[in-house]
């Protein structure tokens, strides 16, 4: 068991709100931060909060809503552009928002430090790294030695930045965040943020073929 200061990156989904329970579990001192970037699916932030809420953990939602501006073309930060409804081997690169996760790392990265935290960990799982070349360890590696470059001299030692769930698959998350008492219907997980999640696009494809790999009812209701 450990007490190091650590903050979640929390965008009310499956992976990081059982991230924020693991590292609860472990006896962390844990606090949050969401993105509010201006996305379509902006309900998630409402998860996250949800989900704040349940661990009695404090939650930044840092407010980047002019990115969605600037980012035109993809159907997760344009209106005008619809979100497919197809799996993510399948979609192109509609909903591959260039550079995300760099900007918010390095947000949340920069929060971490004022925070004075000594991790900042993301949900980034296995399987990511084949859609998402920045969720990959290498990309960490170089994350960790940008920073560490960036604060020489100021931060000392910068805080770590992890993935404690990079060599699992969303199916084994979902066993272990039922074994943490995760409540599933408290997660948020669709693209198209309206009242029920789709069912139908990449991120639900995922959700939903997690749930029958990992062999658990699966509680969410979706549209079709």
């Amino acid at each position: 068991m450990t007490s190091a200061k650590t903050l979640v990156v929390l965008s009310g989904g499956i992976d990081s709100v059982v991230l924020a329970h693991a590292c609860k579990a472990e006896g962390r001192e844990v606090s949050a931060i969401a993105i509010d970037y201006g996305q379509r699916h902006r309900k998630e932030l409402e998860y996250a909060g949800r989900a704040a809420g349940k661990l009695n953990i404090d939650l930044t939602v840092a407010d980047l809503g002019g990115y969605s501006r600037l980012m035109r073309g993809f159907s997760l930060t344009d209106a005008d552009v619809t979100v497919p409804d197809e799996h993510y081997t399948r979609t192109g690169s509609v909903n591959v928002v260039p550079n995300r996760n760099p900007v918010f790392m390095t947000v949340a990265y920069a929060h971490a430090v004022l925070a004075g935290a000594q991790e900042m960990c993301l949900g980034f799982l296995a399987e990511d790294a084949a859609t998402a070349p920045d969720t990959s360890p290498a990309f960490l590696t170089a994350f960790n030695a940008m920073e560490a470059r960036a604060l020489e001299g100021l931060a000392d030692p910068p805080p770590r930045v992890t993935a404690p769930l990079i060599t699992l698959r969303k199916a084994d998350v979902l066993l272990l965040g039922t074994e943490l008492g995760v409540d599933w219907r408290e997660t948020w997980t669709c693209f198209k943020g309206e009242r029920f999640h789709c069912g139908s696009c990449a991120s639900c494809h995922d959700r939903r073929n997690a749930f029958a790999e990992a062999d658990l009812p699966d509680p969410t209701r979706y549209q079709r």
